[in-house]
């Protein structure tokens, strides 16, 4: 955007002052300086106004340089009605009292820091407030009628800041920190200097009652914004394609901050089975991205705010810390931050500072994995155990097992740590080659059991084993570490679904977790359970498709009946969540089978006279299994009144993921519903991302209503948020399982306006149904394609 101005006379050589008056619109767009509205404890509708300017929407509230390399301080004042709060970065300087009930705040200067990080929020607030050891005052606002859900984030929030204090050596900069529940929110959170805002959810709960993931989800969201207040705030990547370097340490570092604070959650396994998988699901694709993607044009940066940026960078700085060992990273990290603060930097700048704090040329590794798009796929070429040496060849992986010229000529600098049972601690060694025979392994294998690599699943990569390595680890796998079970079968399926492994060994591996006990573990597994179910449930003939439901239930239901359907006396958080993944595998396969209901329904009536006698854990897999057993709409109606009548956006959450559970007329009920001013825009992709896992009739039911709603959907969120926008193109295609389903929705978006927008977005979400497509090929020419192979 370009803003010409003509002087009445020529303008004298030297500095100046330009000052400008300039009007601006309080939209409703939850981007620039924005209204969000909120009912409070009467009842009554109330607005408050905030902000949300990354990327490039500061420039909407006010003429700025909006690029992060131009950083200024801003001195703000800001004229709002005497009876509201008016909160900005810094602390108040001076009030100032003015006729007609209004005052004038003026704030202390900023630092020096980029436009998309500037903020302010006028309304009503209440607050808790603590202060760090430090000395920093720390507050936790929302709006009226919240406080008694704002302690946890308090806790969070002081915990955090002298971790981050302590560990990168400097100081949080600013005299204050307040974090504050915004009830229009497109993104989770954003990281704004001193004045952090967020969705009600990622950051306000009810201690007491709060499922486990919620819990974790909070403290891991602001672990995430606060560590942006180094990493984005007081050093900044020069350009947009240097996103990484703010999205994904933040990534890396809500976990290994959430793990300091919390050891207890074992959060490192969350971290394998949802950030670095979401990395891997994305990164298999042709139509990815490098982490380091070119930005011709700031306008291009909303398509990677993603999980390249985001979990692939986090998973690269996650084998950056393996590689180079805690106190080297820890000293570059400082060493950077020293030298860099309140400036800009770019990815050499950051591994520089690695090499001079190590004495390691980190700078290659550190390029091999931020200038290619993809990862590689290390395939074993031998018998380890016969032969006592190990050969292996790397190769990009694709998930949809295609091939092209030139593809075999892409390699990765590949640090590959090894652990075996005979060994008590694993090795490594550095992989460069296209092909390598390792005769003198790091670990022993003569005695071992098994021998497996990328050992902690410290690399964002895929291992495909021999069959005779697929059977140890069958025969043997609760022994590997819970990071290792999942990064076993996550790898598993992924090179089965590209067609590089045996479906037939896939299913004998599922076999062996039949005794898994750990949460994050089954959570892998319900993952591929899910994804089997998907592609059996649109390709597979009926009876195929029920022997497939009746082997999962039975690989399920010890565990199920284990955990049971309520909480117990001594239950770890952990325990907690597996109950939650049970429950929902049982929502899934047998919803209506009596014994379920019989368990559900009477949870059900709880959940709807307001009891928190039902674990919070399990309450959207209790009103989904209530629809799913109601012949009629009134379970349906009864989750739209409890909708509009609480003010817990939690219970919302799961009230949008049950009521897409019931039959086509339901479905079809829902996705008009979300339209209306009842469902807010942050809110809305929740429930056609509900109807299209519900099969191939719900996945056209959700392309038709896309198509036929277009232009209602573009008006509430195209104009919003294009990053909720994206995610309306990928789930315009996210239950098809054919080609020429991927081409019909290429075709419909080619048609739009905003095609070259969401061109990326448009791209993978085609080639993910044809990779679905591809794998149900191969699931069909098959033994799983015969209902005598599952009852073997």
């Amino acid at each position: 955007t370009t803003a010409s101005f003509t002087f009445a006379q020529p303008l004298p050589t030297g500095p100046g002052v330009l000052t400008l008056h300039f009007r601006g619109i309080l939209n409703d767009q939850m981007a620039g300086f924005y209204r969000s509205e909120y009912t409070n404890s009467k009842g009554e509708k109330k607005m408050m106004a905030t902000t949300q300017f990354e990327a490039i929407d500061a420039r909407r509230c006010f003429p700025c340089w909006d690029e992060p390399a131009r950083k200024a301080t801003f001195t703000v004042t800001l004229t709002v009605p005497a009876d509201l709060m008016a909160l900005s970065n810094m602390p108040e300087s001076r009030v100032e009292m003015l006729p007609g009930n209004r005052k004038k705040v003026a704030y202390l200067p900023t630092p020096l820091m980029s436009t998309y990080l500037l903020a302010f929020c006028i309304g009503e607030y209440e607050f808790v407030q603590a202060t760090t050891k430090e000395g920093t005052l720390v507050r936790i606002l929302a709006a009226p009628g919240k406080l008694g859900e704002c302690s946890y984030a308090l806790k969070c929030s002081v915990k955090a800041l002298e971790f981050y204090n302590d560990f990168f050596g400097i100081p949080f900069p600013l005299p204050k920190c307040d974090m504050i529940a915004i009830p229009d929110f497109a993104a989770g959170a954003m990281e704004n200097w001193g004045l952090v805002t967020y969705r009600e959810v990622a950051l306000l709960c009810n201690e007491a009652t709060v499922s486990t993931s919620m819990k974790q989800r909070i403290c891991s969201v602001i672990c995430h914004e606060l560590a942006h207040q180094w990493f984005g705030n007081l050093v900044t990547m020069a350009w947009w394609d240097d996103l990484w370097l703010n999205e994904g340490f933040a990534n890396w570092m809500q976990t290994f901050a959430s793990d300091a604070l919390t050891p207890e959650w074992h959060i490192w396994e969350s971290y394998v089975s949802k950030e670095q998988q979401r990395a891997l699901q994305l990164d298999g694709l042709r139509s990815s991205h490098p982490i380091q993607v070119p930005i011709a044009n700031a306008s291009e940066v909303e398509e990677v705010f993603d999980a390249i940026s985001y979990c692939k960078g986090g998973s690269m700085v996650r084998m950056l810390y393996a590689v180079l060992g805690h106190d080297n990273f820890r000293k570059g990290l400082q060493n950077y931050f020293g030298f860099h603060a309140y400036g800009n930097t770019e990815t050499l700048d950051l591994a520089k500072a690695w090499a001079d704090a190590s004495g390691m040329a980190i700078q290659e590794l550190v390029q091999s994995w931020t200038l290619k798009m993809g990862f590689p796929v290390i395939k074993v070429l031998n018998d380890p155990f016969q032969d006592g040496f190990l050969e292996v060849e790397q190769s990009w992986f694709l998930a949809d097992g295609s091939s092209e010229p030139g593809d075999e000529e892409v390699t990765w600098i590949i640090p590959l740590v090894m652990g075996t049972d005979s060994s008590p601690t694993s090795g490594s060694v550095m992989l460069k080659e296209k092909k390598a025979t390792l005769k003198d392994l790091p670990v022993n294998v003569k005695d071992a059991k098994w021998l497996k690599l990328n050992f902690g699943q410290h690399v964002p990569m895929r291992v495909l084993y021999t069959p005779e390595m697929m059977t140890r680890f069958t025969a043997n796998v609760q022994q590997l570490p819970a990071e290792d079970r999942i990064g076993l079968l996550s790898d598993a399926y992924a090179t089965c679904k590209a067609g590089r492994a045996s479906p037939v060994q896939l299913i004998d591996l599922l076999k062996g977790f039949s005794e898994e006990k750990n949460d994050e573990v089954w959570s892998e597994l319900a993952a591929i359970i899910g994804g089997l179910d998907k592609i059996f449930k649109a390709a597979m003939a009926a009876d195929v498709y029920t022997a497939f439901k009746d082997f999962a239930t039975k690989l399920i239901t010890p565990c199920a009946e284990r955990v049971g359907w309520d909480n117990k006396p001594g239950d770890t958080e952990n325990q907690k969540k597996l109950r939650q993944t049970m429950i929902d595998l049982l929502c899934t396969l047998s919803a209506k089978d009596p014994a379920v209901w019989a368990h559900a329904q009477p949870k059900f009536q709880q959940v709807l006279e307001g009891s928190d006698a039902v674990p919070t854990d399990i309450r959207m897999s209790v009103m989904s299994i209530a629809v799913k057993n109601d012949t009629t709409s009134e379970t349906f109606d009864a989750l739209i009144k409890l909708h509009n009548t609480t003010t817990c956006g939690i219970l919302k959450r799961d009230i949008y993921g049950a009521i897409t559970a019931g039959p086509k007329e339901l479905k079809l009920r829902a996705l008009e519903w979300c339209l209306t001013d009842e469902v807010k825009s942050q809110d809305l992709i929740w429930i056609p991302s509900g109807v299209a896992g519900g099969g191939k009739e719900a996945a056209e039911l959700t392309f038709d209503w896309v198509k036929t709603e277009y232009d209602r959907i573009h008006k509430r969120l195209g104009l919003t948020s294009m990053m909720l926008f994206g995610s309306i193109v990928r789930i315009s295609g996210m239950g098809f399982v054919s080609a020429a389903k991927a081409a019909e929705v290429r075709a419909f978006w080619e048609t739009r306006n905003v095609y070259e927008t969401v061109k990326k977005t448009v791209a993978q979400t085609a080639e993910s149904i044809i990779a679905n497509s591809n794998f149900a090929d191969r699931l069909l020419s098959s033994n799983l394609n015969d209902p005598l192979f599952w009852s073997a």
